[in-house]
């Protein structure tokens, strides 16, 4: 069996989606003499890999700690859609789509991580693809990128409503091309929120 983090490091002022906040890690000043250390984080819920729950685009009330804990882990397939900068719908994935409830996108583009061109020139799936996955009740898509749209965020809308979830800023998911038995994990804090930082992690079992 193999553990593969998917999850990218959180740092301090790191770059941000644009129009958010960078996250604050701060080192707490205390005695010399005090026997331990401590930190302060102060950060948007989507500041590096992280889960978005419907309440994220106003479909849901409900806050990302309310949910049961099952529902962010599960078997999950890879789609390789590295190189495009554009994504449109395949009628080979309906048949994945029926038979995951997470579906994983490979795009690649976790290489710009820490650039400026991570935010700004990502790749768009097109909402079509999202139609698709609720109609076969994929419950959690997750993407190796910011996001899988852009302004007006259709994706988004159309997704995450009905108890679905999407997770952002994955890495690593080249790891997992052509791998089987793969387990995809993304638990949210417990918190009063539209979403959660999370640490992703997939679980191979040969």
């Amino acid at each position: 069996m193999e553990f593969i983090d998917l999850s990218n490091t959180i740092k301090h002022n790191m770059p941000v989606f644009p129009g958010e906040k960078e996250p604050s890690i701060i080192k707490d000043i205390l005695p010399e003499n005090t026997g331990y250390v401590t930190h302060r984080l102060e950060s948007n819920m989507h500041t590096g890999t992280h889960i978005d729950a419907p309440f994220h685009v106003k479909n849901d009330l409900v806050t990302i700690g309310e949910f049961p804990v099952e529902w962010f882990a599960g078997p999950a397939a890879v789609i390789d859609v590295s190189g495009l900068s554009t994504i449109m719908m395949q009628n080979e994935w309906q048949d994945v789509f029926q038979d995951f409830k997470i579906i994983l996108f490979h795009t690649g583009f976790s290489t710009y991580w820490g650039t400026d061109d991570y935010y700004i020139n990502y790749p768009e799936f097109d909402s079509e693809i999202a139609k698709a996955l609720v109609y076969s009740g994929v419950r959690i898509a997750g993407f190796d990128s910011p996001s899988p749209d852009k302004s007006p965020f259709d994706f988004h809308s159309v997704f995450l409503k009905d108890n679905k979830f999407l997770v952002e800023n994955l890495t690593n998911l080249d790891k997992l091309l052509g791998k089987r038995n793969i387990t995809f994990m993304a638990f949210p804090l417990k918190i009063e929120a539209e979403a959660s930082l999370v640490r992703a992690v997939a679980y191979i079992q040969d």
